[in-house]
């Protein structure tokens, strides 16, 4: 795979980038001498605008989203139950299945090997689409994060750490310091052409972006995001896109050693993304209006196809891969809302 860049104004060269050192064996006394800011937030929502686009599900408030077939798995703001919804845009779709878990303080949840896996102090814990539910691992410090690869189950926590957990559930975690915090794990797909399997870290408290080795432990090149990034994924080529909530950008990183491919200026205070892969679309919603924008990839400029109205205060959005409909949940409880593809074809 070629990423293409062009010279333009959102494109800035790697050497407007700043470089964070980051070794093995310094990784602590980088940690311990790393330029920080405040995290940043979402700006407060505006009143929801009176026809958010799609469908709309009230009364929902989630703080992560995944999707598993054609089920949508919601992580309710209780962080102590999941809201299961079938099919949430069709007509006569079952009533949604809330699911009490007995754990608490649930922070993250993903999609995982057909199932659904959320992550928080008591430990991890797996969720089937038909929501019976396995605590895998019992009592994490201060989760933040977690993701997959392979299978090696990863956990970033705010103390700076990443857990990897193996597959023997018997086995103790391989613990990696030297960040400061670990708010998003970005985990390249194998196939992806130069970075296959990468790993990196997205770190609030510095605003950066940190690749990582996972089977050593040793730090790569690091480069900041801005002055506030709050939020990262990466596509099936591998590429990291951030979005700067302080600063309202979105950036996008890829190679080993990473370099900045873009950065552009979008909506106030962007925060949650999604990645359409069929259409190669970066989804990035915006609270301070209450919309979501859709940028086009496939070219490297992040040209703009779509832009939607949003219920209040979304806190994490995800693309359905079977229709290519897009998912938005409200932090606040203005609803869990599905845009179908043919409302936001470019």
């Amino acid at each position: 795979m070629h990423v293409r860049t062009k010279v333009a104004a959102v494109l800035l060269a790697t050497t407007m980038a700043v470089t964070l050192a980051a070794c093995g064996d310094n990784a602590s006394e980088n940690a311990d001498n790393a330029q920080t800011v405040a995290p940043a937030v979402a700006a407060e929502s505006p009143a929801t605008p009176a026809s958010p686009a799609g469908v709309n599900v009230p009364q929902v408030a989630g703080i992560a989203i995944a999707q598993v077939g054609s089920t949508t798995a919601v992580l309710n703001a209780d962080g102590r139950s999941v809201t299961l919804h079938v099919q949430p845009g069709a007509m006569d779709t079952p009533p949604p299945k809330t699911v009490s878990l007995p754990v608490s303080g649930l922070v993250d949840l993903i999609a995982a090997d057909g199932a659904f896996l959320a992550v928080g102090p008591d430990g991890l814990i797996e969720i089937a689409p038909d929501g019976a539910f396995t605590i895998r691992r019992d009592s994490i410090d201060s989760p933040l994060s977690v993701a997959v690869k392979g299978d090696q189950t990863l956990v970033g926590t705010a103390k700076g750490t990443l857990l990897v957990y193996p597959a023997d559930p018997h086995a103790s975690p391989r613990t990696i310091g030297g960040f400061v915090r670990v708010d998003r794990i970005l985990v390249a797909p194998d196939t992806a052409d130069g970075v296959d399997g990468q790993v990196s870290v997205l770190d609030r408290a510095q605003s950066a972006i940190l690749p990582v080795d996972i089977e050593t432990g040793e730090h790569k090149a690091a480069l900041r995001a801005g002055n506030g990034a709050t939020n990262a994924v990466v596509d099936r080529f591998g590429r990291i896109m951030a979005t700067g909530t302080r600063d309202d950008e979105i950036y996008a990183y890829y190679g080993a050693p990473i370099v900045m491919r873009l950065r552009r200026p979008v909506s106030p205070s962007p925060y949650a993304l999604a990645y359409d892969e069929k259409r190669d679309l970066l989804w990035v919603s915006s609270t301070g209006v209450n919309e979501a924008v859709a940028y086009d990839l496939s070219r490297g400029d992040g040209k703009e196809r779509a832009r939607i109205a949003t219920v209040g205060q979304v806190s994490a959005m995800t693309v359905d891969p079977a229709n290519g409909g897009l998912l938005l949940v409200s932090a606040r409880g203005d609803g869990l809302q599905f845009v179908p593809a043919t409302a936001t074809t470019p």
